[in-house]
């Protein structure tokens, strides 16, 4: 079965094999320089190449990165309050709440809460794991159009609230809900290897 949160719960068991804190995982894989430039957005839109669309505000996240061929990756915030954002469309989920939940009680400590938010076009089925030193949230996202995407989010801070407004953007390529925001710009999204420059991170 193709798992949708690799690099995110790669991420939590490499906290439960290695001891490694949340914060050292997210720079190995993300980095975590800060680049918030501005309050005021800037609003730009990227088509992903998994054919899920996000219109991001370029002050407040990177650009977009496609993680794997069908994940779409966005990153917020600096080493001390870092935040990952995976959005993927895919049919492989008999149960997606339930199977990405397992998988993280199955490595890392959690407390499970119920959440709820909503999403223009869209029914929402989302949980909320509180593991200590970050927040997980998962998220089906099941939009009138008939298709579906799915959420993984991972933030070293108890402010989800970015993740949430950045959930009001995102929707199926070509169905972009009436009162998305306008973007001034359109992006490309990179690649791993463009983020890394071919070169393999390490925590050393």
């Amino acid at each position: 079965m193709k798992k949708l949160a690799a690099a995110a719960l790669a991420a939590v068991t490499a906290l439960a094999l290695t001891g490694c804190s949340f914060q050292d995982v997210m720079l190995y894989l993300y980095g975590g320089d800060s680049f918030v430039k501005s309050d005021e957005p800037d609003y730009a839109q990227c088509d992903g190449g998994n054919g899920v669309t996000v219109v991001y505000d370029q002050n407040q996240w990177e650009q977009p990165v496609m993680a794997q061929d069908d994940t779409l990756s966005l990153t917020s915030g600096n080493q001390l309050s870092y935040t990952v954002v995976l959005l993927q469309k895919t049919d492989a989920y008999t149960d997606f709440l339930t199977q990405s939940g397992q998988e993280l009680e199955e490595t890392t400590g959690t407390v499970k809460y119920d959440f709820g938010f909503t999403v223009p076009d869209a029914a929402v089925e989302a949980v909320r794991y509180d593991c200590g030193s970050y927040q997980t949230i998962f998220a089906q996202i099941d939009y009138d159009c008939g298709e579906t995407v799915y959420v993984t989010a991972a933030a070293r801070t108890s402010d989800y609230e970015p993740i949430l407004d950045l959930l009001q953007d995102v929707w199926p390529t070509g169905h972009a809900p009436e009162n998305a925001h306008t973007a001034d710009t359109t992006t490309n999204a990179v690649t791993e290897e463009d983020v890394s420059g071919g070169k393999s991170k390490s925590l050393a």
